[in-house]
């Protein structure tokens, strides 16, 4: 239980960072980039369209591991499933609380920005340490690489390039410009992975608490 609080705390604070990311209006994170895309010309929301592609994920995750490895593993997948949903109302809850952040100035942009890359690189260091669940994104990015065989940084680069790519796509289809992709979608994708290997060791006095039973 205590894990399991700890994930859902991370995935809260997940949803906070990619939330000020996105207020930044620099670019959204890329696993976020083409649910913040097709939003801004529809009518749904952030969160619901990254329930709706994390549950994309969970299909190619089925296809690709097969259906005897699925019966394997079906715990593991089907705990992405709340995992996701939660994370996506709490997407659009920050939405809805921060509705009023608006920065004018590249400066309270940036800051923004960074504010929120700071936040996403904690949730996922707190998820890490709570070791029970993988989100959708990672945990389909490892299914893939086991499958090609290749390392798992390596295909987690691009499929990240992927999603901004279909993103950039998107965009230039139904609003013939690139809006939601910026260089804030780059510096975000630079900065979140070093930032959970610097803050990783930080997490160490959670240890004590989540073995103790």
């Amino acid at each position: 239980m205590k894990r399991y609080s700890l994930l859902v705390v991370s995935q809260f604070i997940n949803a906070l960072g990619v939330v000020l990311i996105t207020k930044a209006l620099l670019g959204t994170s890329p696993i976020s980039s083409l649910p913040y895309v097709v939003s801004i010309f529809t009518s749904y929301t952030l969160g619901a369209y990254t329930f709706i592609q994390n549950m994309i994920f969970i299909l190619i995750e089925v296809a690709v591991m097969g259906w005897q490895n699925f019966n394997l593993k079906r715990g593991e997948i089907l705990i992405q499933i709340p995992l996701v949903l939660f994370f996506s109302f709490s997407i659009d809850l920050c939405m809805q609380f921060f509705a009023g952040l608006n920065p004018n100035h590249y400066t309270s942009q940036l800051s923004c920005l960074l504010v929120g890359c700071a936040l996403l690189g904690t949730g996922i260091g707190w998820a890490v340490k709570a070791n029970v669940a993988m989100n959708p994104g990672e945990y389909v990015v490892r299914v893939i690489a086991n499958r090609l065989q290749r390392e798992f940084g390596v295909v987690k680069i691009w499929f990240d390039i992927t999603l901004v790519f279909l993103a950039c796509l998107v965009s230039l289809l139904f609003m013939h410009n690139f809006s939601g992709v910026r260089e804030g979608t780059l510096i975000s994708a630079l900065l979140v992975g070093p930032i959970v290997r610097l803050t990783t060791p930080y997490w160490r006095f959670m240890d004590k608490w989540l073995f103790v039973r």
